[in-house]
């Protein structure tokens, strides 16, 4: 092969890559269906689950459930709905006390929340933040029980996430676990 050839080749083979990676690098789009709901292109993820509190019966403790929201998710987080799983006792949540915060814990900036609560069912209970999460950032629900359930052992709690859009359809993202001591 000539040296002519040779630098050709190379630049074309470069010319190639340097095109597919700047195709990876455009910026995520969202996805519509085509009745015009929006939803998430790439999953955000559920990765940590806590409480304040593990005593049975504490009327103290708060649930802390930090999503992430990747930078291809192409769609704003706008609520978090978090549903009990069937269990020996259940929650019953004060609506009135949840709030929520930037980063991987409750000691970020605070987010306002535009509605809490969603249907009043013991169990569940619904976080509608007033500026939706964009893709790239991280957020913490911190929900507040009445008190922990007076039996002890796990219990575990489905989080459902909602892009922005009207009436857009939730992405069950996992569940998360509590638990509560035995004595």
């Amino acid at each position: 092969m000539s040296r002519t050839s040779l630098v050709s080749s190379i630049l074309a083979i470069s010319g190639i890559l340097i095109g597919v990676n700047c195709l990876s690098l455009q910026p995520t789009q969202a996805l519509e269906l085509a009745n015009g709901k929006r939803v998430f292109e790439g999953a955000p993820r559920l990765i940590r689950t806590a409480t304040s509190f593990r005593s049975r019966n504490n009327p103290g403790a708060t649930y802390q459930f930090t999503i992430e929201v990747p930078e291809h998710a192409g769609e704003a987080l706008k609520a978090v709905k978090i549903t009990q799983k069937e269990n020996a006792d259940t929650v019953v949540f004060k609506n009135d006390k949840h709030r929520a915060a930037e980063g991987d814990n409750i000691a970020g900036a605070a987010i306002p929340l535009v509605a809490i609560g969603g249907e009043s069912q013991s169990g569940e209970t619904t976080v509608v933040f007033d500026t939706p999460i964009e893709p790239g950032n991280t957020v913490t629900v911190a929900v507040k029980p009445e008190r922990n359930p007076s039996t002890g052992g796990f219990y575990a709690f489905g989080v459902t996430v909602y892009p922005t859009g009207y009436n857009s359809p939730g992405l069950y993202i996992g569940s998360g676990r509590i638990y509560v001591d035995q004595d």
